[in-house]
């Protein structure tokens, strides 16, 4: 609403959101390259968008394979499109989607890497036949950020 474009949701499925804006055929400018202050926003909106979705769904339906084979499959239709404007804006979207998902990845990875650290300073920290709350606290995370790491690899 703040961009000014209109939007539906469907009864059936209110998941789904539908996007439009004027069309104007004789003109081949698009949202995307359209210059001034409120275009430049609706970039940026856009490109936040799909930064956020795909962090927001980081810890649940990112990895049940049907969000994001179905984005892509959207996002591969759109590029291979006749129309300029559905290239561009689903070449955009499909960099601005993988740009999250290599940031979360790399999260991951220092979370796993910082873990794995920190268990084994505790470990090295008590005596070997003592156990501790902290070392089983560690030990716990560190399994939890193995089993996202291996549920992200599928």
């Amino acid at each position: 609403q703040e961009t000014g474009l209109q939007y539906k949701k469907f009864m059936a499925y209110p998941w789904i959101l539908t996007v439009t804006w004027p069309v104007d055929m004789d003109n081949e400018d698009y949202p995307l390259i359209r210059t001034g202050p409120y275009w430049k926003k609706f970039k940026a909106n856009f490109c936040e968008f799909i930064a956020v979705l795909v962090q927001q769904c980081q810890c649940s339906i990112l990895y049940d394979s049907y969000l994001m084979d179905t984005i892509i499959s959207l996002l591969t239709g759109l590029a291979d499109s006749m129309v300029r404007a559905f290239r561009h804006t689903s070449t955009l979207a499909a960099m601005k989607l993988l740009t999250a998902v290599v940031s979360i990845r790399l999260n991951l990875d220092v979370n796993k890497h910082n873990a794995q650290r920190l268990y084994e300073v505790e470990k090295k920290r008590i005596s070997g036949k003592r156990t501790n709350y902290r070392l089983d606290q560690l030990e716990r995370k560190r399994k939890e950020v193995r089993q996202v790491s291996c549920m992200e690899l599928r």
